[in-house]
């Protein structure tokens, strides 16, 4: 569309595309760029392997998404639409990210490993022991173990986490939801610790990183009873969906990080730059 054609009238006076290309490059222009980089990529590696994804292959993607969102299909599809408006993907976006996803899970499909470990751990995640706690991080060790006396000594672990606590469940007291020990989202000495407390028990002062946490159990909640044999095919399509994902997104990174994109605009440059840096540094 030539810069100077009208795309739109204000009180009758002409808007054209380069009046708004600056703006839109710079609001929405990176994450339109790198989605087009990250089309391109997957398409020439699935024609280095001779793969292609078909129709099943998208209608699949649809499906897997819908099933992340809810598992009744009317709230599934109502979240979609809600995420379709919010992230601005209209028919012509959306078919892209299905195609693209169909295309990543195809290029990783012979390297995702379903062990017995991996089974292990996704059934103690769901059916496992668990723990509610309250949690109170501070900067300093000798902060947390002043907390941690005062606790001790009788003042209520809620009113100290909501008080001094820098994490973001202070607004709650610090109450968090029920942590299994075998959920990887939680730092190691956390999770080391949820078996050896007793109700209402206090924890030790727990190094975590440059931080320092202390923990109160408040309800233990017992294991399922169910045995890992009669679910073991529902874990094992879980353990492979979750294996797809990270390798997927590894090899999301890679394709980006290898592609060569010249850009001459300068504010398209500049919401690029941005883009790229947050989608090869994401966890």
């Amino acid at each position: 569309m030539a810069a100077t054609k009208p795309v739109a009238y204000i009180d009758a006076r002409a808007l054209t595309a380069g009046d708004l290309r600056a703006s839109l490059y710079e609001a929405a222009g990176g994450e339109v760029l790198a989605d087009l980089v990250l089309d391109r990529a997957v398409a020439q590696a699935l024609a280095d392997r001779g793969l292609e994804p078909d129709a099943a292959d998208l209608a699949a993607e649809k499906r897997r998404l819908l099933e992340t969102l809810s598992d009744d299909p009317d709230t599934a599809a109502r979240l979609l639409n809600e995420l379709r408006n919010t992230r601005g993907l209209g028919q012509a976006r959306f078919e892209a990210l299905l195609r693209r996803s169909a295309g990543l899970r195809k290029l990783v499909a012979d390297r995702v490993e379903v062990t017995d470990a991996a089974l292990q751990r996704q059934y103690l995640l769901r059916h496992g022991p668990r723990y509610r706690v309250r949690l109170l991080v501070t900067a300093t060790a000798d902060e947390a173990n002043k907390l941690r006396r005062q606790a001790l000594d009788g003042t209520p672990f809620s009113d100290l986490a909501a008080l001094h606590s820098i994490d973001p469940s202070a607004a709650q007291g610090g109450l968090l939801s029920p942590i299994s020990p075998a959920d990887t989202s939680y730092p190691q000495a956390v999770r080391n610790a949820l078996p050896k407390l007793d109700a209402e028990a206090i924890s030790p002062v727990l190094a975590l990183g440059d931080r320092f946490a202390v923990l109160k159990l408040e309800d233990k909640i017992k294991a399922d009873d169910v045995a890992l044999d009669d679910v073991r095919n529902e874990l094992a399509s879980a353990v492979r969906r979750r294996g797809e994902r990270l390798l997927m997104e590894q090899q999301a990174r890679e394709l980006l990080a290898a592609a060569e994109v010249v850009v001459l605009d300068p504010a398209l440059k500049a919401a690029w730059e941005r883009q790229r840096d947050r989608l090869l540094t994401q966890p």
